[in-house]
């Protein structure tokens, strides 16, 4: 039914647009093209069938944020893929608008990517504060600071490979998370954003809750923690488990974007 629309919705916006060219050719006189005419509808009936209207209005909902994302920071180059698996446009944004918000001194990210990029240019923008990033993956780490470099930001952040190890914690539970123990995390998170380890992590029912556990000590009263991916399933049973042995957080979930954000505050 959604594609039958999509179609519909296709041919009607081809028709708009074929008139519209119809009445430019007879308003100046020119000869029209048939073959442009078949090209615009076979166009559309083609992205129609290939992508839902769902599909077609959420991206350009995402490239709606991208854009005054791009002119606030000054963002002259290209950015890393922001689609699929990497942060969606609409989470960087909350990054950035948390970044200008509280001005944090350290940001600690788990899983580097593309917002690492855009934490960074926020840093140059407040002049204030560093990002120390984790990945478990050396080939990303590399990436994002090939990245970093590129656009002339490598001062702002930190990117360790961090492979992931067990930790055992106090109630004798094992876990599986980043290995922190060369990461010079040496003051108080001002703001943990969480976008790792993946959900396919071997050996880790829930791979992202570790991340409160582990940085608890690190973390002070009104620590911001950005949870990417919170409409997952994996997420929401993660956010059930901090919600019911953490006390000491405020837990807000946003469900108006992409993929489910969660932003959560030490309060005490």
């Amino acid at each position: 039914m959604k594609k039958n629309k999509s179609i519909k919705k296709s041919l009607i916006t081809s028709g708009i647009i074929c008139i519209s060219y119809l009445f430019l050719c007879l308003y100046l006189n020119i000869t029209y093209n048939l073959e442009f005419i078949f090209i615009i509808f076979l166009m559309n009936y083609l992205f129609s069938k290939l992508y839902s209207f769902d599909e077609i209005r959420t991206s350009y909902k995402q490239l709606e944020i991208l854009i005054p994302l791009f002119n606030d920071l000054k963002i002259t180059k290209r950015l890393p893929n922001t689609r699929g698996y990497a942060a969606s446009p609409d989470y960087i944004y909350k990054i950035k608008e948390t970044i200008e918000k509280n001005n944090p001194n350290l940001i600690l990210e788990a899983g580097s990517g593309v917002s690492t990029i855009i934490a960074a240019y926020c840093i140059k923008k407040t002049g204030k504060g560093k990002i120390i990033s984790l990945d478990h993956s050396e080939k990303y780490a590399n990436q994002t600071r090939d990245e970093l470099k590129k656009h002339n930001l490598s001062k702002f952040a930190d990117v360790f490979h961090a492979p992931l190890k067990k930790y055992n914690l106090n109630n004798n539970k094992s876990i599986i998370w980043y290995d922190i123990d060369n990461c010079k995390i040496k003051e108080n998170i001002d703001l943990f954003v969480i976008d790792g380890p993946p959900k396919n992590t071997k050996n880790s029912k829930f791979p992202r809750y570790p991340a409160i556990p582990l940085m608890l000590d690190k973390m002070k009263v009104g620590s911001t923690i950005i949870l990417d991916d919170a409409r997952r399933e994996n997420e929401q049973k993660t956010l059930k488990l901090w919600k019911k042995e953490y006390s000491s957080f405020e837990f807000n979930y946003l469900d108006d974007n992409d993929k489910g954000i969660a932003i959560i505050k030490k309060i005490k």
